[in-house]
């Protein structure tokens, strides 16, 4: 009982009172039991869709989903998104990250330095972590700490693939279960391995 409380209340401050959230319809965010919200007073959820947040949650799993936004970060929502339990989401100060319509399987990590932008009908399995920074400088020339990730629509991720720094990834692509993905995938293509290569083209999954 204390818990269904303590979910309402939560539900009832974020779309009701809290400045950090923004919509122009009445779309929700829906904090499932043990959702933590972290949220300087500066950053912005921007809802065009509803948020699902520790959803399929399983009972008793004690398992919650952490959204942490630093100061001036944003998070879009563009369509009805939902971040299973285990989640762990950090959009650092001045960074940008934007979501179509889909899911993020559980125990999913993103950090979010600059810019994530996922697309439509997505797919994104258990364990998959998606950075757009190495977070530490190595002393070389020419080393680029940060650089943007654009994952396109309908594309399908993997149990524990990772998303690294400056990847784009084209529509329709599928990486397989524990690729480390380094650089650009091409649309409809399957790419695997580490680092990920692409291995089949003109593929198509449903």
């Amino acid at each position: 009982m204390k818990r269904f409380l303590l979910q309402r209340i939560t539900h009832i401050y974020l779309n009701h009172f809290s400045k950090n959230i923004k919509k122009t319809n009445p779309f929700s965010i829906i904090p499932y039991k043990k959702s933590c919200f972290i949220l300087d007073k500066t950053a912005c959820i921007i809802l065009n869709g509803n948020l699902n947040i520790n959803s399929n949650c399983l009972k008793r799993n004690g398992r919650s989903t952490i959204i942490k936004m630093d100061k001036n970060s944003k998070m879009i929502i563009n369509d009805n998104y939902s971040i299973y339990y285990g989640g762990d989401i950090e959009v650092f100060e001045n960074a940008v990250l934007e979501v179509g319509l889909g899911f993020i399987n559980s125990n999913a990590k993103i950090r979010c330095k600059e810019s994530i932008k996922i697309g439509n009908n997505c797919a994104i399995s258990h364990d998959v972590t998606i950075m757009d920074s190495d977070f530490h400088a190595i002393n070389t020339e020419g080393h680029q700490m940060t650089a943007p990730v654009v994952i396109g629509d309908h594309v399908w991720i993997g149990t524990r693939a990772m998303i690294l720094k400056g990847v784009t990834i084209g529509d329709g692509a599928i990486i397989a279960a524990g690729s480390i993905v380094t650089k650009d995938v091409p649309a409809k293509c399957i790419a695997a391995g580490v680092p990920a290569k692409v291995i089949r083209t003109d593929v198509d999954w449903k």
